[in-house]
């Protein structure tokens, strides 16, 4: 994009006379060229190089803006050094070691690995022996958590014990607070520093120490920070320092695209906090997006004007861009949907995505595709050929089909270990280990011989869940049911998703591995094999194919976390349901916050399309359609998108424009007559439940809105700020929608 084709919003920000800028830019505004035409401007009017100060906030996006601020910027013009938010921390810290002001460091920068490695040596210090016992069962999960609330405590101002009474942790890691004190006592005893280190010691010492801030503040005349919606307390802090009262900063993100507030990013800065400091600045936007068309803005419209950090302002698509075609199918079958899109389009499937919300989703996707030869990457995942979960189940196919007793001691004892972890037997791992190596000299009648290795010194609990363990195993031994009746009977006999539900370490990692499971037997029961030993052969079959089926010409599987940032050409969404989407709402209350998260989520994903957008959501007569898909109005606003696509001058609608619509076709000159009467179908005859509406209209009580929703009952706050709890069983007979 040269600067003579840049948008008004675009000239404006680059033309713009020093001071203080919040920039908000909508996804694919082409937010990183307007800044370095910004920059070149500066440069022009003779601003130093070296009092400009570009952020970032990962090495791949200040690689990539240098690139485009050296090809932009005149000829012979020194351009201003783009940074990371942790280089420049380090370069901080580096400097205050000169000063005097912090110990030197040692040795290379603690990986992730070290940082595991050495919290197992102190978290026995730490655990209780009741702790200790659930640690030896989940260590890597544990290390795990405990790894991330390190990194993320140092992305904050709080101390470690007031960000873990607000980190919504389950309470069995309330030793983490002493863990850190352990850990930062041998890091500082070791002089070893961490990734977060660089950013989060400078910044603490500034603090402690204003002489320090002296060596820092008012050295930069312009400081442009990019994706300021993912600023955490520590980063807003070194900015503060950075500009002091001379720097001019301007800002620049997109609050409806937070999608890592459980990193510990705060939008706040964005929204309220930077203008809070500085109330002198000016907001601008850049509202114009080069990526997609009228279909998905005017989706992407309708679905984050619900978000509480909106501003309202409008998203639209460059006259240049392709139209994008928006699909809505009622996916009964998920795997046939995906498969058939992307069988009719194999000369895009490079440049097409599958986002999905959990990795769970991506199992019976990764073996669909297999089966249809549809070439794939996964993006941040190992496959689903290696998870705990396939392994457990193969291995319960062996026992059915009578593979089982063709096998070795050894590996005869590893698909026993397996199974014996799902569910897991609740011993600990030396005495699974030891019986299941007992077990796996026999061969055949193993839920009887199971019995007979119970050790009497375990308690009744535990002997019940081996005895348990031992009726499935002989249920399965030689089983000629079809697998649907195997895992049925499987299920039932360990009580399974109950036992994975109760067992795990999180709630959503119980949740998750259940998901799996669920997605896994989906697929091999939907596979239509009438035996285990069936089953087996595809399975095997489609194993050998996953080496020539991931290919970079592939579509991509990945998250829709990974996507941000990202862009394709074809974009499917599956599992656009309700009860997929709030999986989490399992628990007892689905908050204001949870909902605002996956909606700003959807709206990401939504907005990484180009060409083609298909959205998978299950039949109306389900009755889990996802609240977002009534939200965005789909049926309105595609018809408004088609209309202004067709150049129209007039549509007329069967139900009544929400005011965001008709300023959109206003915009671009469509008139849209609204429906003679509008009147609103109850909950009861509508497949939109009341507590999943944002506006309500109790019969009695006139306005609302709901404000939270638990297992059985809602909260709606009426308009004299009342609020009253309803029952979701008798909602349709009180409600309409507002």
């Amino acid at each position: 994009m040269s600067e003579l084709l840049l948008t008004p919003e675009q000239q404006a920000i680059v033309a713009a006379p020093l001071g203080h800028y919040v920039v908000r830019a909508v996804a694919g505004s082409g937010k990183t060229t307007t800044l370095a035409y910004r920059i070149k401007a500066l440069l022009d009017r003779g601003l130093d190089a070296r009092r400009i100060l570009v952020l970032m906030f990962n090495k791949s996006a200040q690689l990539d803006f240098q690139a485009k601020l050296n090809h932009i910027i005149t000829q012979g013009t020194t351009p201003p050094e783009v940074r990371t938010f942790h280089a420049m921390g380090f370069r901080l810290y580096r400097r205050f070691i000169e000063l005097g002001a912090l110990p030197p460091y040692q040795g290379n920068i603690l990986s992730e690995r070290e940082i595991q490695f050495h919290l197992l040596q102190l978290v026995g210090h730490t655990l209780s022996g009741e702790q200790q016992v659930e640690f030896k069962r989940y260590k890597k999960e544990y290390l795990d958590v405990a790894a991330r609330f390190i990194d993320q405590s140092k992305g904050q101002l709080d101390d470690p014990k007031s960000f873990f009474n607000d980190s919504g942790l389950d309470q069995k890691f309330s030793f983490l607070p002493q863990l850190f004190k352990r850990f930062e006592d041998w890091r500082l005893s070791h002089r070893r520093i961490s990734y977060a280190d660089m950013l989060h010691t400078p910044v603490m010492a500034m603090r402690a120490n204003p002489e320090l801030q002296k060596h820092v503040e008012n050295k930069m005349d312009v400081v442009l920070v990019d994706e300021y919606q993912d600023t955490n307390d520590i980063q807003h802090a070194l900015l503060s320092i950075i500009t002091g009262s001379r720097a001019q900063v301007t800002i620049v993100g997109d609050p409806d695209q937070t999608i890592y507030e459980f990193r510990g990013a705060k939008p706040k800065y964005m929204v309220s906090g930077f203008a809070e400091e500085h109330p002198d600045c000016e907001r601008l936007s850049l509202s114009t997006s080069f990526r997609y068309g009228h279909q998905v803005a005017l989706l992407a419209n309708q679905l984050i004007a619900h978000s509480p950090y909106h501003d309202h302002t409008l998203c639209v698509p460059s006259e240049q861009n392709p139209h994008t075609h928006v699909e809505l199918l009622e996916a009964h079958n998920e795997l046939k949907q995906i498969t058939n899109t992307l069988a009719a389009e194999r000369s895009d499937i490079a440049t097409s995505s599958i986002l999905v919300r959990y990795w769970s989703q991506t199992a019976a996707i990764e073996l669909g595709l297999l089966k249809a030869n549809i070439p794939y990457t996964i993006l941040g995942y190992r496959g689903i050929f290696g998870s705990d979960e396939m392994l457990a189940l193969r291995a319960i196919l062996e026992l059915a089909s009578g593979v089982m007793n063709t096998l070795s001691n050894q590996e005869r004892e590893r698909r026993f270990l397996q199974i014996a972890r799902f569910p897991h037997v609740s011993i600990n791992e030396r005495q699974i280990a030891s019986i299941m190596h007992l077990l796996a000299e026999h061969d055949s009648r193993w839920g009887n011989h199971l019995i007979s290795l119970i050790p009497e010194q375990l308690s009744r609990y535990q002997k019940l869940k081996l005895e348990r363990l031992a009726r499935a195993l002989s249920a399965a031994e030689n089983n000629t049911q079809p697998p649907e009746k195997l895992f049925e009977r499987y299920i039932l006999e360990t009580n399974l998703y109950e036992e994975l539900k109760s067992s795990g370490l999180s709630k959503e990692a119980s949740e998750e591995q259940v998901r799996t499971v669920k997605s896994l037997i989906g697929f091999m029961v939907g596979s239509q094999e009438r035996t285990a030993e069936q089953l087996l052969n595809t399975l095997s079959e489609l194993e050998l194919k996953t080496e020539n089926a991931q290919q970079a010409e592939g579509v991509l599987v990945t998250s829709v976390h990974r996507a941000k940032g990202l862009e394709w050409d074809r974009v499917i969404l599956p599992g656009l349901s309700e009860s997929n989407v709030f999986a989490r709402g399992s628990r007892k209350e689905l908050s204001e916050q949870d909902i605002a998260s996956e909606r700003r989520l959807l709206y990401v994903a939504m907005t990484r399309a180009r060409k083609h957008l298909s959205l998978l959501c299950p039949a109306p007569a389900e009755n889990d359609t996802l609240r977002f898909i009534r939200e965005m109005q789909t049926e309105n606003t595609l018809s408004v998108a088609k209309a202004i696509e067709q150049e129209s001058s007039e549509l007329k609608l069967k139900q009544t424009a929400s005011k965001l619509l008709s300023d959109y076709a206003t915009r671009f000159g469509l008139v849209i007559e609204q429906p003679a009467t509008s009147s609103h179908a109850n909950a009861g005859t509508s497949s939109h439940p009341a507590w999943t509406m944002q506006h309500v209209m109790h019969r009695l009580l006139g306005k609302g809105m709901v404000i939270k929703e638990e297992a059985e009952t809602f909260t709606v706050e009426f308009e004299d700020k009342e609020r009253r709890v309803f029952s979701k069983r008798y909602a349709d007979q009180v409600f309409e929608t507002a």
